[in-house]
């Protein structure tokens, strides 16, 4: 499933914050997408 990373749960994933936990069940064996503007 293609799945839309929100920035602020890319930004926790990526700093290794505690609340990408939460967030952690949604995003594994899916098809991650970003946002240009994430991007940018």
């Amino acid at each position: 499933m293609n799945v839309l990373v929100d920035t602020d749960v890319l930004s926790y994933t990526y700093k290794k914050d505690s609340r990408a936990a939460l967030y952690e069940p949604h995003l594994k064996n899916n098809f991650l997408l970003i946002s240009f503007m994430t991007f940018a």
